[in-house]
């Protein structure tokens, strides 16, 4: 009977747009002007929901404290994890501001760094600076081979953004990597400049 009622007066459609899922830990990342995603493992999986969603509100012209992202996405090739290179795909179409930077971080080829890792590493350079595109990944994100830097890479963000006085950290991944992100952090925040402000999730 109600199924009967309800084809007779169809209700107006309705778009219904979900968010997440959020890890626990870094739901804060919107409070900090700029934010820094480290992902490593299963540990992106968080961060490709903060993404999209950042780029989604900025295409609403929703006002955010949030006015920059860095990602960096840790991983040993760039097929473990294909899904999330598709997210960054589409995140890079969408961010017509420029809201958000990624740093892809393959691992495995600079664990034999050999004359063929050389010459792929020549290649990728050569050709991020043609098509402005990374020869592994297809993706405008800049591909590097090695594991992240973190404390030059958090000195720089201090010379990119001289005002900014605190920043947001949150990495997930394995207790190796959040371990690095921690003690840089610590370094940084020694230096009685701009303060790290880290969260953690371990995988």
């Amino acid at each position: 009977m109600v199924v009967a009622e309800l084809n007779s007066n169809p209700l107006p459609s309705l778009q219904l747009y979900l968010d997440g899922p959020f890890g626990e830990g870094h739901q804060e990342w919107h409070k900090f002007e700029v934010s820094v995603l480290v992902g490593g493992g299963i540990g992106v999986t968080p961060f490709a929901s903060i993404l999209k969603d950042l780029v989604f509100k900025s295409s609403l012209g929703s006002q955010m404290q949030c006015k920059k992202i860095y990602f960096i996405w840790v991983t040993r090739t760039q097929r473990q994890f294909e899904w999330l290179a598709d997210i960054i795909r589409e995140v890079e179409e969408n961010d017509q501001q420029d809201l958000v930077s990624v740093h892809i971080y393959i691992t495995q080829l600079a664990e034999k760094f050999d004359l063929r890792t050389t010459m792929l590493y020549i290649c990728e350079r050569h050709f991020q600076k043609v098509l402005n595109r990374s020869l592994f990944t297809g993706l405008r994100s800049i591909t590097h081979f090695g594991r992240p830097p973190f404390e030059p890479f958090f000195n720089s963000l201090q010379e990119v953004h001289p005002k900014v006085r605190k920043f947001g950290v949150f990495s997930c991944g394995p207790p190796g990597m959040t371990k690095n992100v921690e003690k840089a952090c610590q370094l940084i925040n020694r230096q009685d400049q701009a303060h790290f402000v880290h969260h953690y999730e371990n995988f």
